[in-house]
């Protein structure tokens, strides 16, 4: 709701000054299937995360094991790997993958807001809008 919010804000001060706005909306739903682990590991070491969460996080995408449950009897362990991107259905992985896309983003980013410079990046989950005042603009961000 929140980023809602701000997309409507946005579009109302732009309208109520008669100034050209483009939007580009970025839907990153099935991106997290094709992230690259290694990137994933830099992002956490960039952010500062400890050393202990990043071997955790290591741990879970390069050596887990699961069971199934069939007629009440449990399988024997399989092992499950994870080649690229993050496993699904883990409570982590949007996590993960929101570190990943922020890294990404942060070389983009500038500061102040739309109103004073060319373009600007609001994002939620897996869901990325660029704003830009100019064509132009907004093709250079992408």
């Amino acid at each position: 709701m929140d980023q809602i919010f701000i997309v409507r804000q946005i579009l109302d001060k732009f309208y109520a000054n008669d100034i050209a706005l483009h939007l580009l909306f970025i839907d990153f739903k099935k991106a997290s299937n094709s992230t690259n682990q290694k990137k994933l590991l830099e992002s956490l070491v960039s952010f500062g995360i400890p050393n202990k969460i990043e071997r955790l996080v290591k741990m879970t995408l390069e050596g887990a094991q699961a069971k199934v449950i069939v007629d009440g009897k449990i399988s024997t362990p399989f092992g499950i790997r994870v080649s690229t991107g993050v496993r699904q259905g883990d409570g982590l992985s949007a996590t993960l993958f929101n570190l990943v896309l922020h890294k990404a983003l942060k070389n983009l980013e500038q500061n102040n807001t739309i109103l004073n410079r060319l373009t600007q990046i609001c994002g939620y989950a897996t869901d990325i809008l660029v704003t830009a005042r100019s064509l132009p603009a907004l093709e250079a961000m992408c």
